[in-house]
């Protein structure tokens, strides 16, 4: 009898001891309000089809997370020949041209952009090495894209989109 009751009262401290027996109710529910759940948009971006460098360039945006504040930025393709081997390209982020509102999408996920279209891209040999970027000016006829991003937290949703348009470079 002593080995039985010895069985029975282990049985029933050891879960109590491991924090098991009686919590599964709220620890369930705590971990549930912890989660954050990512949704990931794939944006549209619309051009004319043409950049000129240093001159004002008017962007629309669909299909991005609503009343998100966007980032955007100009790179090279990665079929430039610069852009190859031996060489490594950065990317020319942009800002609202003065005068013109922040990038910002509207309740529905849309936006227009204006900003200055930089005259110059970096590259670098070293991706790690600040010192060994230096400044390239853009072709006539060179492809570039057109980067957009714009994220919006929720309490328990993080929206995040990403879209890209390409476009020319047109000197004038």
């Amino acid at each position: 009898m002593l080995v039985g009751a010895a069985v029975c009262s282990a049985a029933v401290l050891i879960p109590a001891a491991a924090g098991i027996a009686g919590h599964d109710g709220p620890i369930a529910t705590e971990s549930a309000k912890k989660k954050v759940k990512v949704v990931f948009l794939k944006g549209r971006v619309f051009s004319d089809g043409f950049v000129t460098p240093g001159q004002p360039e008017t962007v629309t945006i669909t299909r991005m997370p609503e009343r998100a504040r966007l980032k955007a930025a100009i790179e090279p393709p990665p079929t430039t020949p610069q852009c190859g081997e031996f060489y490594f390209c950065d990317f020319a982020p942009v800002g609202p041209a003065r005068g013109t509102p922040p990038f910002r999408t509207n309740g529905k996920g849309r936006a227009t952009i204006t900003f200055v279209m930089p005259s110059t891209y970096n590259i670098a040999s070293d991706p790690f090495d600040p010192a060994s970027r230096h400044p390239v000016t853009w072709m006539n006829g060179q492809a570039v894209h057109i980067d957009v991003k714009g994220t919006k937290r929720l309490p328990r949703v993080k929206k995040a989109g990403f879209g890209f348009g390409r476009a020319v470079v047109k000197l004038s």
